[in-house]
């Protein structure tokens, strides 16, 4: 299988969980930080990992810019068509950083739904939505007054160990896949 792990962050929350995820896959892995300039081809992998901090419900502007001219590109080149037909064997998992510091884990599901439905579009299959809380850095009292209760120091060793297990559930669920054909 060929992987990549694309994701944006803004102040290291969202870069501990992908680095969490690529190392739990190891060496057969791309990890790209998104920028302007990005540029992907995602029917070139079997897995994709798309990753952002939430920001007022959403994924960053640099994330949503990204997808906006991704899905022009498939447009124009026919790979987007009505229906969105699932394509075989192309999976994703989409993940979030957030704060939550007025309703806690509802102020991230839009972001990831807005993820999810991307790659629905492209016709992959999204096995999974991760959201893991991280610290509101430069902001007190966000992380430590709010929904959550003191969140600082998060993603923590416990948030990362909940990533890789369920990075290594994956992975096992699409070997067993693969081996009954399924």
């Amino acid at each position: 299988m060929k992987y990549l792990i694309l994701y944006s962050s803004l102040s290291g929350n969202t870069e501990k969980v992908a680095m969490r995820i690529r190392d739990t896959i190891g060496n057969d892995i791309e990890m790209i930080k998104i920028d302007s300039e990005t540029n992907i081809d995602f029917y070139q992998y079997d897995l994709v990992f798309l990753g952002s901090p939430v920001i007022q419900w959403h994924p960053t502007k640099t994330l949503m810019d990204f997808v906006s001219r991704t899905l022009v590109r498939y447009h124009k080149s026919g790979d987007l068509i009505p229906c969105s037909p699932v394509r075989p064997g192309k999976y994703a998992i989409c993940f979030c950083t957030y704060a939550g510091p007025h309703t806690g884990v509802s102020e991230a599901v839009p972001a990831i739904k807005w993820m999810r439905t991307f790659f629905e579009h492209i016709g992959f299959t999204v096995l999974d939505e991760w959201y893991t809380v991280g610290e509101y850095k430069n902001n007190e009292e966000n992380s430590t007054r709010g929904r959550l209760g003191n969140i600082k120091g998060r993603p923590n060793e416990d948030d990362l160990l909940e990533i890789e297990n369920k990075t290594k559930g994956v992975l096992k669920t699409l070997k067993l896949c693969k081996n009954y054909n399924l």
